[in-house]
C-alpha cells in the first residue's frame, strides 16, 4: 500500500483514500494485505491484468512470493494485456476455470 502513496506507482485515489494524517504509513501498513501475510492462511488465488492501471501488477507478485515464503499455497493467474477487469469472454472463461480447479485442488470444491 506505501508504494501508492508516493514513487513510481503512486495512484490519486490511494492519496485521496488515506488523506494526510501524521500517521498515514501506520494506517496504509494496517489496510495492506502484506501486512498479514503468514503461515497457516488458506490458500490464495490471484487474478491479475498484467496492464492493470489501478493497481500494479507487480503487487499481486509480490504478495505471492511472500505467501510462497511462509508455505501458503497460491497461484497467480496473469491476464496478458489486461487491465483492471473488464476481461473478454475468453479471458472470463480461462478464469473460471481456473477457480474451479484451484478450488478443486484445495478440497474447497464448488457446489
Amino acid at each position: 500500500m506505501n508504494d501508492l502513496l508516493e514513487g513510481p506507482n503512486q495512484k490519486t485515489y490511494a492519496v485521496q483514500w488515506l488523506g494526510s494524517p501524521a500517521d498515514r504509513d501506520a494506517i496504509a501498513k494496517r489496510v495492506s494485505p502484506m501486512t498479514y501475510v503468514r503461515a497457516g492462511l488458506p490458500p490464495v488465488l490471484a487474478i491479475h491484468g498484467d496492464a492493470d492501471p489501478t493497481v500494479p501488477y507487480q503487487q499481486s507478485v509480490k504478495m505471492l512470493a511472500a505467501l510462497s515464503k511462509v508455505d501458503v499455497a497460491n497461484q497467480l493467474v496473469t491476464i496478458p494485456g489486461g487491465k483492471h477487469g473488464g476481461f473478454t469472454a475468453d479471458e472470463r472463461t480461462k478464469i473460471y476455470l481456473v477457480i474451479h480447479e484451484f478450488l478443486a485442488k484445495h478440497g474447497l470444491g464448488t457446489n
